[in-house]
């Protein structure tokens, strides 16, 4: 892969990423304000559900400085929220967060393999 090719993947999800995480927050400001239910006291299981998507969301944001360990945390987190609530993997559209936690380790690897080469030579 070219250099020019893995400057540019990491640019797209780091928008991509972006992306999400700014589209999680609207939902979580919209469905804590303007829900059915403003105001009603959550459950545990709602409030370990919201801290493992924080912490994946957080996972997310710390990709765009460090591909590896931004990626392994939004992975083990997007994997516990599937734990804790199978319903997660119904939805189709919220794989874009763990494809793209993955693709930042990959282009982790990537970049790796290329600093290597550069000091080989």
């Amino acid at each position: 892969m070219k250099i020019k090719s893995y400057k540019e993947l990491r640019w797209v999800l780091r928008v991509l990423s972006g992306l999400i995480i700014v589209f999680s927050l609207l939902m979580f400001i919209g469905e804590t304000f303007f829900g059915e239910n403003p105001g009603k006291p959550l459950t545990a299981n709602a409030i370990l559900q919201l801290s493992v998507a924080g912490a994946g969301l957080i996972g997310l944001g710390l990709a765009w400085k460090w591909e590896l360990p931004g990626g392994i945390i939004s992975v083990i987190a997007f994997i516990m929220l599937a734990i804790i609530n199978p319903m997660v993997l119904q939805y189709t559209l919220l794989l874009i967060w763990p494809l793209t936690a993955i693709l930042f380790i990959v282009l982790w690897v990537i970049s790796r393999k290329k600093m290597q080469g550069i000091n080989e030579l």
